[in-house]
């Protein structure tokens, strides 16, 4: 998403939109909200995790995660898998892990995403250059490991069927010929570089693209395998069995925000250096992990502006009367000349064949640079709703399409999501 910071430095972009901007980046991005808008994903909130807590919080832990998402939870899974190869450590009173998520469990970035298990790999060029040729094999090939370890986790913990984790190819679609050709170097030189990673991948040019696509307005695809997901009923099913597997050593604590941390002397116990000051009391804790992402500059000051929140816009849509069912098959990058869209859809369960489809950052008020540094999930932005809810026709072709039967947006809703300044992890 390099086109985000571009935004900062665009001269078409009024110079005190671009300042408010930088304000907001800058700002303590403050608790997530009280008052969210709705995600289609968290229908059906999980009956033992979704607001579970303990009638009294423990007043020692000695790792505390702070975040319930994908990132608390893998690294809570690692932690406590670690703990039980080292069975001398089980004598401990206190819990291993205690997990504090300020609203109902999985309720921010990944109870909000677009279900995608994705890397394109774009971006392995810009990191070629940057860093080496070395470097950027190391860090796509940690990318491209995440699919596989994703579907296993599913399969491992028996959740395949129920959080729909699939394999897939995903098509990146490219509608303007600038983009297309910059696109079509990324490809040769990630294939150069990685081949037998990419071995799966292919490239469409206009006149290859396979009329089942239902992409005749593009001017060139490429395809690799990704997969899909629901990352609610993904991450709540991984909790509740590690919540029965380590029940003395894992603690999860929603509805518990977290209002500050303090380093002090250990006292009797020196380990445990740091007070976490919570809603509901305090805890002393040995070590304490931020898994908060676009809240990340609210415990940690020092990250304002280093690590700023952008504000995303996420749908679920039922598909045309036309449309093929394309859940198990694909998922899709949608790329303009300006931004990106991203699009899965729902195999067919009782959720029904629902088209996952968000983005509209660019196509939002002052080309999306109103919803840089809004760490808030309370409210739509208005001009991404209007692009997302009528993409799609044109997208896959209004032939392709056909009408839909009742009205086609089911739920819209926002999220928000950590960027680095540099556009690089932390």
């Amino acid at each position: 998403m390099a086109f985000v910071q571009a935004l900062l430095s665009n001269p078409a972009i009024p110079a005190k939109d671009r300042q408010k901007a930088l304000d907001r980046a800058f700002a303590d991005p403050g608790l997530p909200s009280t008052n969210p808008t709705s995600s289609f994903w968290l229908r059906s909130p999980h009956p033992d995790l979704a607001k579970v807590q303990s009638a009294t919080l423990p007043s020692e832990a000695d790792v505390v995660i702070i975040g319930s998402g994908v990132t608390g939870t893998s690294i809570a899974r690692t932690l406590l898998k670690s703990r039980k190869a080292k069975k001398s450590q089980s004598d401990s009173q206190r819990p291993a892990v205690v997990i504090l998520e300020a609203r109902d469990i999985c309720s921010g970035a990944t109870g909000r995403n677009g279900g995608h298990i994705l890397e394109t790999a774009e971006e392995f060029a810009d990191l070629e250059d940057k860093h080496g040729p070395d470097a950027a094999k190391k860090i796509m090939r940690f990318r491209l490991a995440h699919l596989r370890e994703m579907l296993d986790t599913a399969e491992e913990y028996g959740l395949t069927k129920e959080c729909q984790a699939r394999r897939v190819q995903f098509l990146s679609v490219y509608f303007d010929e600038d983009g297309w050709e910059d696109a079509r170097e990324r490809v040769r030189r990630l294939k150069v570089g990685l081949p037998e990673e990419t071995k799966e991948w292919r490239v469409y040019e206009r006149g290859e693209i396979p009329e089942e696509f239902c992409l005749s307005r593009a001017l060139g695809i490429v395809a690799g395998p990704g997969g899909a997901i629901w990352p609610y009923r993904f991450v709540t099913g991984v909790l509740d069995q590690l919540k029965k597997e380590f029940s003395r050593d894992l603690l999860i604590e929603t509805n518990t925000p977290v209002t500050g941390i303090e380093e002090v002397d250990g006292g009797g116990d020196s380990h445990l250096r740091y007070l976490v000051s919570t809603s509901r009391g305090v805890i002393r804790a040995r070590h304490v992990i931020h898994c908060t992402n676009a809240h990340v500059g609210h415990l940690v000051p020092g990250l304002r502006g280093r690590i700023y929140p952008i504000r995303g816009q996420m749908s679920a849509q039922h598909p045309g009367q036309k449309f093929r069912c394309q859940g198990e098959e694909h998922s899709w990058i949608l790329n303009y000349d300006r931004g990106f869209d991203y699009l899965t859809q729902l195999p067919q369960s009782e959720a029904g064949q629902m088209m996952m489809f968000g983005g509209g950052f660019a196509q939002g008020e002052g080309g999306g640079i109103a919803d840089m540094g809004i760490a808030t999930d309370s409210e739509i932005s208005l001009y991404a709703d209007i692009h997302l809810s009528g993409a799609l026709s044109a997208v896959f072709g209004r032939n392709n399409w056909g009408s839909v039967a009742r009205q086609s947006v089911e739920q819209m809703w926002t999220g928000n999501m950590g960027f680095s300044a540099d556009g690089l992890p932390w």
